[in-house]
């Protein structure tokens, strides 16, 4: 289900953009394996853009990043994804800007993902036209949705979770 723009939204709000915990980043910095059984090892970035889910920026080339499996919901259904994760591997600072969008996510094509209160898909936008933080309004407006995840365009990968403020 695509969101019909406007149909519920009210103007700018504020939101929490929340990246992977530093415990989780840290964890899987120094962990032969992840919880999947995934083996880690840290990869040198041969060109820029994989995006670290710990700082939600993008890799620049030369960067190392660990990548490994991991699901951001806590409820167990059908909805509960498991899928891959970056994270720099030499460490980072976690995204501090909680209320705002991440830059580097902000103008490029993206999938928002609106879940209800048990964690099942409720609303989608697909973001081509870079109005991601008005989308995002558009989405938390809805009294249905609980949270929404920010998805990779092309991968469909988990990269944040941006909650009402």
């Amino acid at each position: 289900m695509v969101t019909t723009w406007d149909r519920h939204y009210a103007g700018p709000m504020s939101f929490i953009v929340t990246s992977l915990d530093t415990a989780t980043a840290d964890e899987m910095r120094n962990a032969s394996q992840d919880p999947y059984g995934n083996q880690l090892q840290a990869e040198t970035q041969t060109k820029p853009g994989n995006p670290c889910r710990h700082c939600l920026r993008r890799a620049k080339q030369g960067e190392r990043l660990v990548l490994f499996s991991y699901s951001p919901f806590d409820t167990r259904n059908p909805y509960k994804e498991v899928g891959p994760m970056f994270v720099h591997a030499d460490g980072c600072p976690r995204y501090a800007q909680s209320d705002r969008l991440p830059e580097d996510f902000l103008n490029g094509p993206i999938v928002l993902r609106g879940y209800d209160a048990q964690q099942r898909i409720a609303d989608v936008s697909v973001v081509l036209d870079g109005m991601t933080e008005r989308r995002v309004e558009e989405l938390l407006a809805d009294p249905n949705i609980a949270f929404v995840h920010a998805r990779s365009f092309t991968h469909g990968c988990y990269l944040f979770r941006v909650d009402r403020g």
